[in-house]
């Protein structure tokens, strides 16, 4: 049979299109020539002939194009191709494999022989990879699992050309990523890897993952072993876990372990990773219908001293608040912590051997806080009974020395003195209180917000009672006094016409106002000699005091002009152009009244500046107000500023959205388009990606950046200053610059730089700088990483998107001896 003339036939859902068709029955043969088209199962082939063996269900298409997808990457495939009867294997010959769309292809492998298995193997053998039809590297062989899923097999190794040949005799190779994955079954995977960094260290570890979808259990364990060359290691354990039980309870906790943060942080190459904490947390919730169960606690072992702090347990309980009558509720709550911290550093000590050589010993010390609260606050209608009810036991131990001068008694001369030091190997205390007070109903809620307050305090600041190495083990107590007080938080508006997009904008003042009493009264002396201090005088009476505090906070808001003939638009956006936080200042009218003293009782005022106008514009200033001590009439009132903190964030938008304001260029809408739409620039350590960082067997790896972004860059700063003492040296101002940018200055150019330069050492602490290229599908990177303790790292690698194990890497990485 001969079909001539845009000739189709279909046999079992398979369509052949050509212009000549010949089909011999006998031979079982059917031949198509003249641009044939095959479309067989959602596959399309073109080439020059086919001819198809309908009996075996085999043919061969000379020159063919076609393509197949394999995850998300869509194949094509161009040579003489012969498919089985299942069309599940593909063979070729002479054949060209890309991934490229383009109708010239930016690259594309050159093949004698290729295998294609559906779901399956991608095999091609020798291979020359071709870009721009220019010849660029020749392998025997290229092998891609494109089975779905998980399958176990053998990591592939990541090293760099300079690990190969190096570029200096004093060049120290690397390897990373050499082990094994195995994935038992769909709940279960584990991978085992080993890196070595010629003449630093060697690193090995274990980690399993696991996820039971319908038990709602899933997480992550971890055991790495770090030995460095010369002696020291380091075990590090890691496990994540998370479990839901059922709607009301669920288990979460993250424990890590290091032995030895020496290790770590000499071997770090990520900035962040020595600023950071070793952290464990853990926490149980479960809600009845009576109310909430916490319990949990957290570990942080420092990288830097190695000390550790511990809060094990951490109980909460939280029942909901019970009504006893129509207007009388009552809220409950219990809360228990134990509070503990070892290996914390207390300086040497000096110790004299025999002959008079002098030595010094480390000194570490632990301390125990274990505190128990229980609140029982209970609401009479408006009014708020506040109860609540305190226990803490410590304990610290550790060499502690005080020094303090007191009377001569060898001399008649009452000026006469002698400076005394006494060494505790330790503290304790334990302590009990009680505090109580009503908070009456609010006065002229629609101005004044007046609420005054009904309270009864302890005589002094310390607890009620108490036990401590003063007392001998034995309890003390103080007594109580009335305290009131008051307080008031009215908001006064005021207006101003509008400029440029802005029809209108607000001042509002916010002064917060309190006031507050306590008579004077008598401490028992017990309980004053308990509290004082060795060489400290023994206060017998607590004084009366009138405290007047006064806050401030302003807020400037801009109100839009709606669009010219719009009369629908009632509530239109608000713009927050300047709000202002000042701290409270208090004054004592007691205290004024003593001898030598003034009512001033605050030392320094902080102000706070926010903006909408610059994205994360963040200004604290910090002065210190006297020149001495506060509260005595030898002090001056000099303004010194004391710290600085200071961030904001800028890009291509930011000044649009501020000259939109005076009407230069833009529209109102460019405003909250910059407020709502803005987004800082991401941390420069990425969190996903494709290759991991040597030195650092947990972290995870880059992410590409984004490629044609606008420029955005933020700024921190911090300023930490002292008021210079006459006699005393005093410390030098301590200056800080962060800074982070991020922007594209080609539409496939990427650039990403993070530093910290310390102002005050005139020096730049860390950096990190990404240079990425995008090329279709081929992605170059550069990474530059510094640390503040002197390691550095220079990465570049160029690998295919759609075969990322096809790459040239070129890792440098050099540690601080």
């Amino acid at each position: 049979m001969r079909l001539e003339g845009q000739a189709l036939t279909e046999r079992q859902g398979s369509l052949l299109e050509a212009d000549n068709i010949t089909y011999r029955r006998e031979n079982c043969l059917l031949d198509a020539t003249g641009s044939p088209h095959l479309f067989d199962r959602g596959q399309v082939m073109v080439g020059e002939g086919i001819r198809y063996d309908t009996c075996r269900r085999r043919g061969l298409i000379s020159d063919a194009l076609t393509n197949f997808t394999e995850g998300s990457t869509v194949w094509f495939l161009r040579g003489n191709v012969a498919q089985d009867s299942s069309s599940s294997r593909i063979y070729a010959g002479a054949s060209e494999i890309t991934s490229c769309d383009l109708p010239s292809p930016h690259y594309h492998f050159s093949a004698r022989e290729v295998k294609w298995v559906s779901q399956n193997v991608l095999v091609a053998r020798p291979v020359t990879l071709y870009v721009r039809d220019v010849p660029v590297l020749w392998l025997p062989f290229i092998f891609q699992d494109v089975r779905p899923g998980r399958r176990s097999g053998i990591l592939i190794p990541q090293f760099g050309i300079n690990d190969l040949v190096r570029p200096s005799p004093s060049y120290n190779r690397q390897v990373t990523n050499v082990g094994y994955y195995w994935a038992p079954n769909d709940y279960l995977d584990f991978t085992g890897r080993l890196d070595w960094f010629a003449n630093r260290y060697v690193q090995y570890g274990i980690t399993g993952s696991y996820n039971w979808l319908d038990r709602f259990v899933n997480g992550t364990i971890g055991f790495n072993q770090q030995r460095q060359v010369g002696g020291g290691s380091g075990l590090t354990l890691r496990w994540d876990h998370r479990q839901t039980f059922d709607l009301s309870t669920s288990l979460n906790f993250g424990i890590n372990y290091a032995s030895n943060t020496a290790v770590v942080q000499q071997n770090a190459i990520d900035p962040l990773q020595n600023t950071q904490q070793i952290t464990s947390s853990a926490n149980f919730s479960k809600r009845y219908g009576w109310g909430t169960l916490t319990l949990g606690g957290n570990r942080r072992q420092s990288l830097t001293e190695g000390g550790v702090q511990q809060l094990l347990p951490a109980l909460t309980i939280s029942p909901v608040p019970l009504a006893l009558g129509r207007d009388i509720t009552w809220s409950p709550g219990l809360s228990f912590t134990n509070n503990t911290t070892s290996s914390t550093p207390l300086g040497d000590l000096v110790q004299v051997l025999p002959g008079g050589l002098l030595d010094t010993l480390e000194q570490t010390g632990t301390s125990r806080i274990t505190a128990l609260n229980f609140d029982t606050p209970v609401r009479f209608g408006s009014f708020n009974w506040q109860n609540s009810l305190q226990a803490s036991d410590e304990m610290t131990s550790g060499r502690d020395s005080v020094r303090f001068f007191q009377d001569d008694p060898s001399t008649p001369d009452p000026t006469d003195s002698l400076e005394v030091t006494q060494t505790f190997p330790g503290e304790f205390q334990s302590s009990l209180d009680w505090d109580t007070g009503i908070n009456l109903p609010v006065l002229f809620r629609g101005s004044w917000k007046l609420q005054p307050a009904l309270g009864i305090a302890n005589t002094t600041s310390g607890p009620f009672a108490l036990r401590n190495r003063n007392t001998n083990g034995g309890w003390v107590r103080q007594g109580k006094r009335f305290q009131l007080g008051a307080t008031a938080s009215p908001t006064l508006f005021g207006f101003y016409p509008g400029v440029g997009p802005l029809s209108r904008i607000r001042h509002s003042f916010s002064p917060a106002i309190s006031w507050s009493y306590e008579p004077a009264a008598n401490v028992p002396e017990e309980y004053a000699r308990a509290v004082a201090g060795p060489g400290q005088e023994v206060v017998l009476r607590s004084e009366a005091s009138q405290r007047v505090s006064v806050g401030l906070s302003q807020t400037f808001e801009g109100k839009r002009r709606p669009p010219q003939g719009d009369t629908a638009s009632v509530n239109d956006a608000k713009l927050r152009l300047l709000s202002i936080s000042t701290s409270s200042i208090t004054y004592d009218f007691e205290q004024a009244k003593r001898p030598g003293r003034t009512g001033w009782a605050t030392d320094q005022v902080t102000n706070s500046l926010l903006s909408d106008l610059v994205p994360g514009f963040n200004l604290s200033l910090t002065h210190d107000l006297w020149d001495g001590e506060v509260g005595t009439d030898a002090a001056r009132f000099d303004l010194f500023l004391q710290s600085v903190s200071a961030s904001f964030a800028v890009s291509g938008n930011t000044f649009r959205a501020i000259g939109s304001i005076f009407g230069l260029g833009g529209d109102g809408d460019s405003i909250g388009t910059e407020r709502r739409g803005r987004e800082l620039p991401p941390s420069y350590v990425a969190e996903s990606g494709r290759r991991s960082r040597p030195g650092s067997f947990y972290s995870t790896s880059q992410a590409p950046l984004r490629a044609a972004r606008s420029f955005s860059a933020s700024f921190n700063y911090s300023l930490t200053r002292r008021r210079p003492t006459p006699g005393v040296t005093s410390l030098d101002d301590a200056q800080s610059l962060g800074f982070s940018t991020n922007f594209s200055p080609t539409p496939f150019w990427s650039l990403s730089w993070s530093s910290q330069y310390n102002i005050t050492d005139g020096k730049f602490e860390s950096q990190v700088v990404r240079l990425e290229r995008d090329l279709h599908e081929w992605r170059a990177g550069f990474n530059f990483i510094r640390n503040p303790n002197g390691n550095f790292a220079f990465f570049f690698s160029i690998y295919l998107t759609d075969l990322p194990d096809l790459k040239f890497d070129y890792d440098q990485t050099t540690f601080e001896e």
